[in-house]
């Protein structure tokens, strides 16, 4: 799949001629996500019955129009082999349909590969800022390979039903029955199918809807808007591929640059965008994917977006990613050194705020607050 230049320049051509929306001013995303070594995996239904004591953290969602209403929530673990998500998304309605993809709520992840890749503009490899230059060849010869970013489930419902877990393909990272693709970019104007050497489709997949959202979504998020209940993903591939070039590779003890995206079938009257997509990161930055190898976080991590930042003191944070802990109450924060990854897809995604008791400032696991200004919103058309 590509956007084509012509839905990319309308977005931008948007974006730049409209008025920063006042709602959008600040925003305090999470900047970590730990994933905890299980000996037991989830089994992948979308039921998420197997997170219920699992730790989460709650990241509002941010778009060209502003926030998504709700937060989303986020579980993470991994075993010897496999890397496990859940990722859960509130609505106020539900909505599904066979024929048209845009009445379907559709989710993606992305994974930062090359070193200079950012979370928005897919990458952004300067070498491949327009359509022209990446068929050109921008991407293709090499200059962009430390632009690279890894987009992996970016999945569109229409074809697949509640409860039913999608597997892996081989040969191409297109997902013809399911449509949960495994892609791989360089800039929003280059952005492919896996197709390289030992090209292959590693993630596996179910989803659920549900009226009763999660149980640690109440006690991450406070005075959240009324719902009629949530979608929930469940996700899963394999640590390492056989194709290292388009995708992550991960092992214990990494942290590597992270984020998702949400379109929200309910975002117009003829279903989502591809510029009204929501992302994490207040659509501006990586979150550090955690591998924990050191037994987990502790009771009492901050883990959501809109924590309190009051009467909080952080001891200076070792290069080794060992941990810090916040002098606050019961408030502890992880941190480990390493880059963010993002996400990515053309189509919708949204946020919400919640709450917590304590925040720490100046690690990985500290929130961040962003001024949403305009390379922000541009982000925000353009990160999946």
């Amino acid at each position: 799949m590509m956007f084509s230049k012509q839905s990319l320049g309308l977005a931008t051509a948007i974006l730049s001629a409209s008025p920063l929306p006042s709602h959008s001013q600040s925003c305090e995303s999470p900047t970590e996500i730990l994933c905890q070594r299980t000996s037991t995996p989830p089994t992948v239904d979308g039921s998420f019955s197997e997170w219920t004591s699992s730790q989460a953290i709650a990241t509002p969602l941010v778009s060209l129009a502003g926030p998504y209403p709700y937060h989303a929530l986020m579980f993470c673990s991994y075993d010897d082999s496999k890397l496990y998500l859940g990722l859960e998304y509130p609505a106020s309605e539900f909505s599904f349909n066979t024929t048209d993809k845009h009445f379907n709520a559709a989710t993606a992840t992305m994974f930062q590969v090359g070193k200079d890749a950012t979370f928005y503009m897919m990458g952004n490899c300067p070498f491949a800022a327009t359509e022209d230059q990446c068929s050109a060849g921008g991407a293709a010869n090499g200059t962009c390979a430390d632009y690279l970013v890894d987009i992996g489930a970016h999945w569109e419902l229409a074809t697949t039903e509640q409860g039913v877990e999608y597997g892996t393909n081989g040969g191409t990272g297109n997902d013809e029955a399911a449509n949960k693709d495994d892609e791989y970019a360089y800039s929003p104007f280059c952005r492919f199918d896996d197709d390289l050497t030992d090209a292959a489709n590693e993630w596996t997949g179910a989803w659920t809807w549900g009226e009763t959202p999660s149980s640690q979504y109440a006690e991450l998020v406070a005075d959240a808007p009324a719902m009629a209940g949530s979608y929930k993903f469940e996700l899963t591939r394999t640590l390492t591929t056989a194709s290292p070039e388009t995708d992550a590779q991960l092992a214990p003890g990494d942290v590597v640059g992270f984020g998702i995206a949400y379109w929200d079938p309910l975002e117009t009257e003829t279903g989502w965008t591809d510029a009204g997509h929501y992302v994490s990161g207040c659509a501006e930055d990586w979150m550090d994917l955690v591998l924990d190898d050191d037994g987990g976080m502790a009771e009492g991590t901050v883990q959501d977006g809109d924590a309190a930042t009051e009467d909080v003191t952080m001891e200076d944070a070792e290069s080794t990613g060992d941990g810090a802990t916040a002098e606050n109450g019961d408030v502890t924060a992880e941190n480990g050194d390493g880059e963010a990854a993002s996400s990515e897809n053309g189509e919708t995604a949204e946020e919400t705020p919640g709450t917590a008791e304590g925040t720490t400032e100046g690690s990985a696991a500290a929130v961040r607050r962003f001024g949403m200004g305009m390379a922000a919103m541009v982000v925000a058309s353009v990160v999946f």
